[in-house]
């Protein structure tokens, strides 16, 4: 009997390790469910995703005639239908919903919707009386929508709204000679140059590497400069044979640079971070273009006009740029009206905010940075910030800043 009792007991020790080596390597799931909210029938499509850079659950929610698309990061061990209530609140052509988890309720969301179409909660709560709905939420953090409108520093012509910075994020703004490096609770500068250039066109920041070149008072550039803004020290990369001064960036993919020398017939790549270089076009060969895929064109396709890497975005709607993500597409319109849709529901946008005379926009980490007049501002989920000022973005804005996070 003895033994009997200790095999049983070893199987199930057996099964108990196979189920977690299962969900331990589990790295996705999809289930549906319904739940019943105030006589209303909610249908929940759930999936569970992870791969090297995300780890989330993913919901498309049917109530009525609404539809809501959010994610959530994984806080659940990979369980399944994890959410367990909705709050829900009506009133007019007005319908927000609260998921409420199995666990992890720490900061409730709240995704809203006006005639079918989803908003941003930042981008309705000022227009609707939402706060009669989140005052009834147990877990809801209005804090952290809170916007800060006072500069608490100032580096060079750059005034900055410290409080509404990361931690962990670092801008870097070109000012002629320097590279000013902003962070919370820190600025500092980098010199490149003995003197002034006004124009920052090969300037650009790829990962934690700034990229510019050798300027040397010299009709050519020997080489480029490579500053990595954390150690913030600078190496030298010399070409065997110097590029004319006639270069342009073609883009930046997995970490290198491309830039193309119209006087030379050329494309050069840089990778900053083992400072090499290596010729990817000629007159013989062609050059690389990227659009999702690499291609080789013709080296005059790249010498007649200045092509740039693109992609090709499946966006649904009609937009002026586009941005990709690891979860997202983002893009804006001709009225300055912004946007995101999933990758796994393309026919779900969701609105986000709209700004006027808006400029140099770029996606860094899932955050929406632009300059409207003479303002940087950041865009994410708890709504539109401003980072810094510079009087000089009114008339020279190009290429003009970056950011990274560590």
């Amino acid at each position: 009997m003895k033994k009997i009792v200790n095999f049983i007991i070893v199987l199930g020790i057996l099964f108990l390790v196979f189920q977690f080596g299962i969900n331990f390597f589990k790295s996705k799931h999809t289930v549906e469910y319904n739940l019943k909210v105030d006589d209303k029938d909610i249908y929940i499509h759930e999936e569970y995703y992870k791969d090297k850079t995300s780890d989330y659950y993913f919901f498309k929610l049917e109530l009525d005639n609404n539809d809501f698309v959010f994610d959530i990061d994984n806080k659940f061990n990979k369980q399944k239908q994890i959410i367990s209530d909705i709050k829900l609140y009506e009133k007019e052509n007005l319908v927000c919903i609260s998921p409420v988890y199995i666990k992890n309720n720490e900061d409730s969301q709240v995704f809203c919707n006006i005639n079918n179409e989803q908003y941003s909660y930042t981008s309705i709560k000022d227009k609707y009386n939402i706060k009669e709905f989140t005052d009834t939420l147990e877990h809801f953090n209005e804090d952290k929508y809170e916007v800060a409108n006072t500069t608490n520093s100032t580096i060079g012509n750059s005034k900055v709204y410290k409080d509404n910075m990361y931690a962990d994020e670092i801008l870097v703004v070109y000012e002629y000679n320097d590279l000013l490096k902003i962070t919370k609770p820190s600025n500092e500068r980098i010199n490149f140059a003995d003197y002034d250039i006004y124009n920052n066109d090969l300037g650009i920041l790829v990962d934690r590497y700034y990229i510019l070149p050798m300027f040397e008072n010299r009709p050519e550039y020997r080489g480029f400069a490579i500053i990595d803004i954390i150690s913030e020290e600078t190496e030298y990369l010399y070409f065997d044979e110097p590029a004319s001064t006639n270069l342009y960036i073609n883009g930046a993919v997995d970490g290198k640079l491309y830039l193309f020398d119209k006087s030379n017939l050329m494309q050069y790549e840089i990778d900053p971070k083992e400072v090499t270089y290596r010729i990817t076009g000629d007159k013989s060969t062609g050059a690389q273009y990227y659009n999702g895929e690499w291609e080789t064109k013709n080296i005059y396709d790249f010498s007649k006009q200045e092509l740039t890497f693109n992609n090709d975005f499946p966006i649904k709607d009609n937009y002026v740029k586009a941005f990709e993500s690891n979860k997202f597409y983002y893009y804006y319109n001709n009225k300055n009206e912004f946007y995101k849709v999933y990758k796994k529901d393309l026919n779900k946008k969701i609105y986000l905010f709209q700004f006027d005379n808006i400029r140099e926009v770029q996606l860094i980490s899932d955050y929406i940075y632009f300059i409207s007049d003479t303002t940087l501002y950041r865009y994410d989920d708890t709504g539109v910030k401003k980072i810094l000022t510079n009087k000089e973005f009114q008339y020279n804005y190009k290429n003009i800043y970056s950011a990274y996070f560590k």
